[in-house]
This record gives C-alpha cells, sequence and structure tokens, in this order.
C-alpha cells in the first residue's frame, strides 16, 4: 500500500464495530412466542416409549329411551342389570424421537468476534428447533386420513356453498363451516369441550384471504368495535383486520416460517401451515399437562410428548480447536383426542 497524506476519516481510522456500540442486526425469535403453544398441550413423559389410555366415548351419555324405563328400580324388585354398562378404552402408544440442531465455530472465530457469537447460534438454533417442532405437528395435524371421520371440505359443509375467501353475508360459509366442527366435537365429547377450550387454527395467508371476504368484512362494519379494528387496536390479530374470536372460537394465527432452499441458493420461504386449511382444537387448561395423571381426564385434541426439551449444550473441542454448540429435543406430537379437533380443507383458492 502506497504511503499517502492525512485526509479525513478515509485514510486515517480502521472501521470497525465500535462505531455502532457492536451493534448486532438480528431476527431470531423468542421460542416463547410460537403460536404452537396457544392450541398444543406439552406431556412431560419419564420414558421414551410408552402408552396412554384412550376411552371410548359412550356410556356416560347414552340414554336408551325418555323415560329411563330400563334404569327404573321398584321398591321390592331386584336392581336392573348392571351386565355390560361399562365403557371401553385401549392403551394407544407412542415413541419420541430424538432431534439435534447443531453448529460448530472455529475457535479464532469465536474468540475473535465482536459480540457473543456462540450465544446468538445458541438463539438462533432454538429457534430452528421450534420451527421444526411446529412443521412436525402441523404435517400431522393437517392431514386428512388422521382425524377419520372428523374432516370435512369448506364447500361440503351442511348449508355452505363454497370457500370462506369468497363467502357473502347471505352466504355466511365461515360462520357455517366453523359452527358445524365445533357441534360434531360437542357431539363426540358429550358436551365436555366448551367454547373456552376450543382455537380455531389458520395459516396468515388464510387470515389475510378471508379478512376481507363481504361475510367478514360485514361482521366486522356492524360490530361496535368497528373504529378498532380500523386502528388496528383489537389484540393479537389486529394486523390481519380479525378479532381475537371468531364465531366464539379463540383465533390462533399460525405463523411459524420455514426456509426452504439451501444454503448459498435463492431464497426461498413460506408459512409452514397451508392457506387452505383450518383446525378447530379444543386445548383446555395450560400449555404443560400436569404430571399427576389423576388430576383430570384429559382432552386436548393434540399433543406433544416431551422427554427432553431444548436442551441448549455447547463444547469446546481442543484436538480440532472447534467451538461446538447444539440444541436437543426428543418428543413424539400426536393426535390424543381425535374426537375433540376437526380439520376443514379447501377454505380458500
Amino acid at each position: 500500500m502506497a504511503a499517502v497524506f492525512p485526509g479525513g476519516s478515509t485514510n486515517t481510522y480502521v472501521p470497525n464495530t465500535a462505531a455502532t456500540n457492536n451493534m448486532v442486526v438480528d431476527f431470531s425469535r423468542n421460542v416463547k412466542s410460537f403460536s404452537l403453544n396457544k392450541y398444543c398441550q406439552i406431556v412431560p413423559v419419564t420414558k421414551d416409549v410408552g402408552y396412554y389410555t384412550l376411552m371410548t366415548i359412550e356410556e356416560a351419555g347414552r340414554i336408551l329411551d325418555t323415560t329411563m324405563a330400563n334404569h327404573i328400580w321398584a321398591d321390592g324388585e331386584e336392581a336392573p342389570s348392571d351386565r355390560g354398562r361399562t365403557e371401553s378404552f385401549q392403551f394407544v402408544p407412542y415413541q419420541t424421537k430424538r432431534y439435534v440442531y447443531n453448529f460448530r465455530l472455529g475457535k479464532k472465530a469465536a474468540e475473535q468476534a465482536s459480540w457473543d457469537i456462540l450465544a446468538q447460534h445458541g438463539r438462533i438454533k432454538a429457534q430452528q428447533a421450534m420451527t421444526a417442532r411446529t412443521q412436525l405437528l402441523i404435517t400431522l395435524i393437517t392431514t386428512g386420513a388422521n382425524w377419520g371421520s372428523n374432516t370435512v371440505a369448506a364447500s361440503s359443509v351442511p348449508g355452505a356453498t363454497g370457500k370462506w375467501d369468497v363467502s357473502t353475508t347471505a352466504r355466511t360459509d365461515i360462520k357455517r363451516s366453523i359452527n358445524y366442527a365445533v357441534e360434531q366435537i360437542m357431539k363426540a365429547t358429550l358436551g365436555a369441550v366448551s367454547y373456552d377450550d376450543i382455537k380455531l387454527v389458520i395459516s396468515p395467508g388464510c387470515a389475510r384471504l378471508i379478512s376481507v371476504s363481504q361475510e367478514i368484512v360485514d361482521y366486522l362494519k356492524q360490530s361496535p368495535e368497528s373504529l378498532a379494528y380500523i386502528k388496528g387496536d383489537t389484540g393479537p390479530n389486529a394486523q390481519y383486520g380479525l378479532p381475537a374470536k371468531l364465531y366464539g372460537c379463540e383465533l390462533v394465527i399460525e405463523n411459524a416460517v420455514k426456509v426452504t432452499s439451501r444454503k448459498g441458493a435463492t431464497r426461498a420461504a413460506s408459512y409452514v401451515m397451508a392457506d387452505t386449511v383450518a383446525l378447530i382444537l379444543a386445548r383446555p387448561g395450560g400449555l404443560v399437562a400436569p404430571t399427576d395423571s389423576n388430576t383430570v381426564p384429559r382432552f386436548s385434541a393434540v399433543s406433544i410428548f416431551m422427554y427432553e426439551e431444548m436442551s441448549v449444550e455447547s463444547k469446546y473441542d481442543p484436538d480440532n480447536r472447534l467451538e461446538r454448540g447444539r440444541v436437543v429435543e426428543d418428543f413424539a406430537a400426536a393426535i390424543t383426542a381425535q374426537a375433540a379437533g376437526y380439520l376443514i380443507t379447501a377454505c380458500t383458492g
């Protein structure tokens, strides 16, 4: 390099990150903010293989006639037969799988970085693990075959005539679909599931499409909070122009984003959940189920049996002078209460 005379900062200052107080622009997402936590229950398990007990739902609501003739016990008579008056059950297996999301950095790179690069990559891998957890569950619960008879195309709902994004005030296809699914859940669970337990789960794309349908526009226009919707002061779904609850169900927007392109290729990103499906799911209680299985019966539609959750590990490899880090999870996603959930397909498009 040729010698030069001082000429200002262009040749008298060696640029570095100190000028911005080592500012780091990053978009790592807090794992607690993932929508998955709102509609799925975590069930801690102590073994990676096991069973849970699934009861059928008949005897508790079996009424064979309106006069209860087969239950009358007259004085002096023997009690009616109790044979066959029990409920059936089955043991359903689960088996967790272990997943690792790892990285490595050279010793010099870790030592000389102007920020805590190891901690940052730990956060990045935690987000990757949570996105992967969401993808595994969404793949499971948006597959129609996994719901048995608890699935229907939007246009096949009784009284409906088409898809949600083109629904009108007269058609009310969105309302009909949601009410129909909830009614099927109520019947299947003998009323054990209430509206307070139910979540309506859709993608941001689906939310964007239905928010401009005539049905929803008129629904919000006639609301006393219509001005708040325009101003965006309506709670968690304000950015989509939708209320916190839609036709009685808490509305959850599954907004996890995945990158599907390999490193170095043209970036391709999309939402984990498709725009064409909607899920009606019961998720009573808190995020984590009680460890005592005898406390109360559980009827969360979807659960994750968690053997190991978000273990963040780091280790220095002196032989290769490498800093190694990883996030480990060991779990199994399952539809634990099929009766408490419903899949609606072909909602938009």
